[in-house]
This record gives C-alpha cells, structure tokens and sequence, in this order.
C-alpha cells in the first residue's frame, strides 16, 4: 500500500511542473535592438534598451499577453562594439504568461 502511495506521489510530481509550466509560445522570433537610441555606453544599458525595444515590437504585433521578456524562450543576445557604443539586439520567441 505504501508503495502505491510513494508511487502516486512521484508520478503526480512529475506531472505538476509541466503543467506550471505549460503556456502559450508563438513560432516566430521578433528582434528588438538598442541601435536607434542614444545610450548604449554600458553593454548592460544596451541589453535593457534592447529588451525594451522587443517588447515594444512584440506588443504592437501580437498583444500585451506576450510582451513579457521573462516569459520568452530561446532568449539570447547579438552586442557589437561599435566607436565606444555596445549595439544590442535582443532576439526570442513571445511566450503567454504561465497559468496560475
């Protein structure tokens, strides 16, 4: 009987973070890039002003829902050095936010 139980217990624990886990992801990357503003002296500036831009593109093409970076999968970052300013592209895939 307890075997059943630990059992039981271990398959549901298997289960529950993929079902936390389980939200909206849409197949396209979008790319958001830092190069249109003034700031970009500090790489870790240039990223945030990156993400911002991502943001801003993904909200204007498929809604609030999906314009949380932290949400995003395959999130990844292209920075160049370019006359003492760091040009950053943010690139990822929107995701929904996760059920609760």
């Amino acid at each position: 009987m307890r075997i059943r139980i630990i059992g039981g217990m271990f398959l549901l624990a298997l289960a529950l973070p993929a079902a936390v886990e389980a939200r909206d992801c849409r197949a396209s990357f979008y790319e958001g890039s830092n190069a249109a503003l003034l700031t970009g002296r500090y790489q870790d500036v240039a990223k945030d002003n990156a993400v911002l831009s991502w943001g801003a593109r993904v909200l204007a093409s498929v809604g609030p829902v999906y314009a949380n970076w932290d949400n995003a999968t395959d999130r990844s970052f292209r920075c160049v050095l370019q006359s003492g300013r760091h040009k950053c592209t943010a690139r990822a895939r929107p995701c929904s936010d996760p059920p609760k």
